[in-house]
């Protein structure tokens, strides 16, 4: 700021402290003297005590002169009063820690010739003497900007150098044209100095940088050159940056270490690649079939570039590899990260009707319980109406590769009467529907409900519907009676279907049926049998007596025209479905989602199986009862094998039974 940038008042004031300590002023001049070099044309900016100046009150201020007679500055002014003065007006310094570097000192615009000569910066302390300092200003010319050329002596125009490979080598030369003898040439890489000039020849200052075998720590590194030949004006310079290309330093598939992927549940799978430049291109590959990822992000600001994949792999791809491989075009590896995929479901209950299990007081009950899973349950989890809970072994069926079973036997009591429910747990969760029974008192078999056919000639076949078992398996009994009472026949059938030969007409016979199991007898049910006609041809033709030969043929006629009808639907069905079947896409487990991409089935289809989020929750084998290998098996009255064995052996591995 000059003297005319200060209000007309102040101005005026300024002059008549000039005027009255002028004199005081020209005698301070033998202050020791500080030489600054400052280059023509270019901004100077004079630091007032070398830029360390403490104003100690709001009183204090800085003046600065040249010649010691022309003022020229004035710290504080209004532009930094408005700066320095807080709501409360009390004197608040403009900068941390009351240093000023940049308000106290003094700035010259191109600065010339004329601009040289004497300048004082005088500070007036509020609770101390004033103190002077001097400084005479030189002009010097400019060096010139300096040249950076490449080893071959090219000259770099660019703002960059490379890209360069890891293991290349860097070989930067600066060049500036002076012949003056302080000036000074450097290079500083990200701002710290690594190499000075020499000559070169006469006239011509020299400063090479050499890197050998470079690593990826040169990326956009920033060297610059600068020349300097004077004290308060910037150095001239010229600089740029090094470009590479990096390979990943690292490809991750994220997992989180859970590997299991349930069937047909679309689950989000990122890969990072970090420290790739310029960012990769990203494939997916889960055997040998190539996936298409949802997102592709690029991190720039740590190199990190994501790629999102949604997958629902089907049990076919169980155990294959889910890989995720990073190609940077410049280079020619191939960099990859891949995982071996676990893809099974939570058990499912193959029954899928509910079950009637009979007790009886002090009489051992078994039930057992399958299911579907993949992989093999962990446990097998038995609930009872009161919400007591059993644990049983596990034992896989043969012949089926994803079927398992497990067997409850225990000791009812009056609180088991109601539902009962089983429920197998593995690595993808609980069951979601529990195979159910329903617990009821158990007994005798109940009456079966039978019907009697005639047969040709002279027999008679009786079909029965086997009422509820009571709990045990039940066989059906039927006993011809004559008419006198005499037992003529006794014969039983598991089924209940009976056939009776050589039946007369005149016969007076009498059919007892009733069922029976290792708890009882049902009531019995008595048929008469002497009621039943034979079905004979005579009995055809006479009943069909009367009927006009047109009715005959209008009979035939319907029935032609319904086998036609029915042809008709058949065909029609089967084209439909065969023409659903060749629009379908080339890969039959590819099914359309909402969002438009494509996931997997599995080889099966239960709308149970469904879920509502890709998380899996597992029940954890730990939080049974029976894990401890101390006490294998829970608290509540289960013992192994029959109730009258020996202490309880280790956790089995076979299949156990357990009595209560």
């Amino acid at each position: 700021m000059t003297l005319n940038h200060l209000p007309k008042p102040k101005m005026f004031l300024y002059y008549i402290i000039l005027s009255l300590f002028g004199t005081n002023m020209v005698l301070a001049i033998d202050t020791d003297v500080v030489v600054l070099r400052a280059v023509r044309g270019q901004d100077a900016r004079l630091p007032c005590g070398q830029g360390r100046v403490f104003l100690d009150g709001p009183e204090s201020y800085i003046l600065w002169l040249k010649n010691d007679k022309d003022f020229l500055y004035r710290y504080p002014n209004d532009e930094s009063e408005k700066r320095s003065v807080n709501h409360d007006n009390f004197f608040v310094p403009s900068c941390d820690g009351g240093v000023c570097p940049e308000d106290t000192s003094l700035l010259l615009k191109h600065i010339s010739d004329q601009d040289g000569g004497i300048y004082r910066c005088r500070v007036h302390y509020q609770a101390s003497p004033a103190i002077d300092y001097v400084i005479e200003v030189r002009l010097v010319d400019s060096p010139g900007t300096p040249k950076i050329y490449n080893e071959e002596g090219e000259e770099i125009k660019n703002a960059y150098v490379g890209p360069l490979n890891i293991g290349a080598d860097l070989t930067l030369i600066c060049e500036v044209n002076d012949e003056q003898p302080d000036t000074l040439v450097y290079w500083r890489r990200n701002g710290v100095v690594i190499e000075r000039a020499h000559t070169a020849r006469p006239g011509v200052l020299r400063a090479e940088v050499h890197a050998k075998n470079i690593t990826r720590s040169e990326l956009d590194a920033h060297y610059e050159c600068l020349a300097q030949n004077a004290d308060v004006t910037e150095p001239l310079s010229a600089s740029l940056l090094v470009k590479m290309y990096l390979p990943p330093t690292r490809v991750e598939i994220r997992l989180n270490n859970n590997y299991d992927f349930e069937a047909g549940q679309p689950r989000v799978v990122d890969c990072v690649v970090v420290g790739c430049v310029p960012p990769p291109s990203i494939t997916w590959h889960l055997g040998e079939s190539v996936l298409r990822p949802s997102t592709h992000k690029e991190l720039h600001d740590g190199n990190f570039t994501v790629s999102s994949l949604t997958v629902a792999p089907s049990l076919k791809d169980n155990k294959h590899d889910l890989v995720c491989r990073a190609h940077n075009s410049h280079l020619e590896e191939v960099f990859e990260d891949k995982v071996t995929l676990n893809v099974g479901y939570r058990p499912i209950c193959l029954t899928t009707r509910e079950e009637t299990v009979g007790i009886m007081p002090r009489e051992a009950e078994t039930v057992t319980c399958v299911v579907d899973a993949s992989p093999e349950p962990l446990q097998f989890s038995w609930t009872f109406s009161d919400s007591r809970t059993l644990y049983t072994t596990i034992r896989k069926i043969p012949g089926n590769h994803n079927r398992y079973s497990s067997t409850l036997t225990w000791l009812p009591r009056d609180g088991d009467i109601g539902l009962l429910l089983c429920r197998a747990t593995n690595a993808f969760g609980e069951q979601k529907r529990p195979c159910s029974y329903t617990i009821s008192p158990g007994g005798p078999p109940n009456t079966p409900e039978c019907d009697v056919l005639k047969a040709f000639p002279n027999t008679l076949r009786v079909q029965c519907k086997k009422g509820w078992d009571g709990g045990r398996a039940q066989t059906v009994h039927l006993e011809l009676l004559s008419e006198d009472g005499t037992l003529l026949q006794n014969v039983s059938d598991p089924a209940g279907h009976f056939q009776l030969p050589n039946m007369e007409d005149d016969q007076n016979v009498t059919a007892v049926v009733y069922a029976s199991n290792i708890r009882g007898r049902s009531d019995v049910k008595t048929m008469p049998l002497n009621s039943y006609k034979p079905l004979n041809s005579s009995a055809i033709y006479d009943d069909e007596e009367g009927q006009s030969d047109w009715s005959v043929m209008w009979q035939a006629i319907a029935g032609a025209a319904s086998i036609s009808a029915a042809l008709v639907v058949m065909s029609f069905c089967y084209k439909t479905i065969k023409e659903r079947r060749d629009r379908r896409l080339p890969s039959p487990d590819l099914v359309p989602r909402a969002d438009g991409l494509f996931h997997r089935e599995p080889d099966f289809a239960r709308d149970d199986r469904v879920l509502g989020t890709t998380n899996i929750t597992v029940n954890q084998l730990s939080s049974c009862q029976n894990q401890n290998p101390a006490t294998p098996l829970p608290s509540c009255r289960v013992l192994v094998g029959c109730s009258h064995a020996a202490p309880q052996e280790p956790y089995p591995t076979a299949q156990r039974s357990f009595y209560v």
